[in-house]
């Protein structure tokens, strides 16, 4: 009965994924367009504030620009995962019907690592050669703002960080948190909003940089390794919960339900943007770490078969352009500033970052440039371990949160005595060699019995030492 299950299972779910694709791939602002002479299709996983002002600005430069009417049909399943599953269907129908394309112009937003595994799979067309002549870095602090064959390129500025509720703090009698270790002070006891990085990618991001800051403060990469995992615990220790949704993470901060939270930066800021009151006061904030996280990118590329693909360019060409970039920060109200509030990205050419731009940004004190020399990623040292990482987490903190919690509740109380402080944490089974070889190797040989047995192993030494931290502290 299980095999004839199963069975079925291996047809049923690439069929439900081949007849879900064109719901998921449906119109998502068509009611109530105006007609056009043009239609563009893109998959974004951004907002729809993003979509609305990109969409608008973009027809309007093209109008002028061309003399035609176009309109921007916004395709938004979901997150990156969602666009991921949605591009594997249909480009593998088309390839079956023996198409090029699969009707969509272009793939816009989401993260570096995306774009490098769609870019691998030849799934994307050159992209004009007159924006690789801006001020952009091909690489900067450790990070890749477009690809050697120049086939996705970076249109604005990412990074991590911290948002925290002004309010929660005052009421802890706490300073703002300007560090990742400060998340790990007692203080924050139950009071940290965290997202369960095995089903966030940005959340996995948040926590290398965690690691790799520790890292670069010197010793051996085993001592940085231990000395980012036992800060990972301390912090995870603080958390009242672990989201499945990374956004959940600034709204509940915003709500009062957690004093802090980890976030990608403008999470943060759209939230302390749509707070604000009259008088410009909004009780969510937003910092980046100095030192504590590089700088990435949100891509843009032209899809391969795309069934616009002069109009494409033209999208892609005006993403660059003064107008295209300054959207991103430009307060509403300014010459380049869209029509309802801000959107907090920031741009990613260097040269806006000088008057007489720099003015009219919202953000006008982040700096990226200036600050990103303060935080090299360095892939050698965790880039193989990302996964690995993930996992530990999973079992060191999620899956015994209970224990844990009450772990380091009883070494508050007790004023963290030294010995109970060591079992605590004891990280020996998922050390820094163990990590790149057994643990990895666990998790690339696609064996879910083995993985769930490592995973139960695991998950049995961190309980065991949680629950003998308690019964220390006693």
């Amino acid at each position: 009965m299980t095999t004839s299950w199963k069975k079925y299972l291996g047809v049923l779910v690439p069929l439900a994924a081949v007849v879900a694709a064109p719901l998921l791939l449906r119109d998502t602002e068509v009611e109530g367009a105006a007609p056009s002479e043009l239609r563009l299709e893109i998959i974004t996983p951004h907002n729809e504030l993003i979509r609305r002002e990109f969409g608008e600005a973009f027809a309007k430069w093209y109008q002028e620009k061309e003399g035609k009417s176009v309109y921007v049909n916004w395709r938004s399943p979901g997150g990156t995962s969602e666009i991921k599953r949605v591009l594997d269907t249909v480009f593998t129908a088309a390839e079956e019907r023996g198409k090029e394309g699969v009707g969509i112009d272009l793939f816009f937003g989401g993260g570096v690592y995306d774009f490098s595994k769609q870019a691998k799979l030849e799934r994307f067309a050159p992209l004009p050669e007159k924006v690789f002549q801006y001020d952009i870095p091909q690489t900067l602090s450790g990070e890749t703002f477009y690809n050697s064959e120049k086939t996705w390129i970076g249109v604005c500025l990412s990074s991590f960080g911290i948002c925290y509720n002004l309010d929660s703090l005052e009421r802890r009698k706490l300073s703002p948190p300007r560090s990742w270790s400060d998340l790990g002070q007692p203080e924050y006891a139950r009071g940290i909003a965290l997202a369960d990085p095995t089903k966030s990618g940005s959340v996995a991001k948040i926590f290398e940089m965690i690691v790799q800051e520790q890292m670069h403060q010197g010793g051996t990469r085993e001592e940085g390794w231990v000395r980012g995992l036992n800060l990972i615990q301390r912090i995870t220790a603080n958390a009242r919960y672990f989201t499945d949704a990374s956004s959940k993470v600034p709204y509940d901060v915003a709500q009062g339900n957690a004093v802090a939270g980890m976030c990608i930066d403008f999470y943060g800021r759209n939230y302390n943007e749509g707070l604000k009151d009259e008088a410009g006061r909004s009780r969510l904030e937003f910092v980046t770490p100095i030192g504590g996280s590089s700088i990435s990118v949100d891509p843009v590329a032209i899809l391969r078969g795309a069934p616009h693909p002069e109009i494409a360019a033209n999208f892609v060409s005006f993403l660059f352009t003064e107008q295209g970039q300054m959207l991103w920060n430009a307060r509403p109200g300014t010459e380049f500033g869209p029509r309802q509030r801000a959107l907090r990205r920031l741009p990613i050419r260097r040269d806006l970052y000088q008057e007489p731009y720099l003015s009219t940004m919202t953000d006008k004190e982040a700096m990226p440039y200036e600050t990103a020399d303060r935080f090299i990623y360095q892939r050698e040292l965790t880039g193989h371990l990302f996964t690995p990482l993930r996992n530990i987490i999973r079992v060191m903190c999620i899956d015994s949160h209970e224990e844990m919690k009450a772990a380091w509740a009883a070494l508050i109380k007790a004023d963290f005595p030294a010995e109970a402080l060591t079992v605590f944490y004891d990280v020996s089974p998922v050390n820094y060699e163990l990590a790149g070889t057994e643990i990895r190797q666990t998790l690339k040989s696609g064996n879910k019995v083995d993985v769930v047995k490592m995973a139960n192993r695991l998950g049995r030494h961190f309980r065991k030492n949680y629950q003998q931290v308690e019964r220390m502290c006693r």
